[in-house]
């Protein structure tokens, strides 16, 4: 393909992508794979939330060199950034063992 057959299809990108700042703007949810949480937990452990993009979120804890060079050890998907948000910090602060065992419907000591 010419890059001047290029130019109206990366013009009509840039166009989308202003939007949908916009829209998330308005939403209120992160841009796609944006870390909005980071917290650390034990010895080369890190307990990460990124961001989908669509308002719900992952927690990964990670053993090594979170983002660069780790495994996961433990990771949830979470419908909502918020749910996301709080699973990590009560797994960060030891009131949850793992992710399996947060209930976002009730609210744990590290919450208060």
């Amino acid at each position: 393909m010419n890059p001047k057959d290029q130019r109206p299809i990366k013009q009509e990108i840039r166009r989308l992508e202003r939007r949908l700042a916009r829209l998330r703007e308005r939403l209120k949810i992160s841009d796609r794979n944006e870390v909005i949480a980071l917290y650390d937990g034990d010895v080369d452990e890190r307990i990460a939330v990124e961001a989908d993009g669509l308002g719900g979120a992952r927690v990964v804890r990670a053993d090594g060199n979170y983002p660069i060079d780790y495994s996961a050890r433990d990771e949830r998907f979470f419908r909502d950034e918020d749910a996301a948000g709080r699973a990590a910090h009560c797994l960060a602060e030891g009131n949850v063992t793992n992710l399996a065992a947060f209930d976002p419907r009730k609210t744990y000591p590290c919450e208060q």
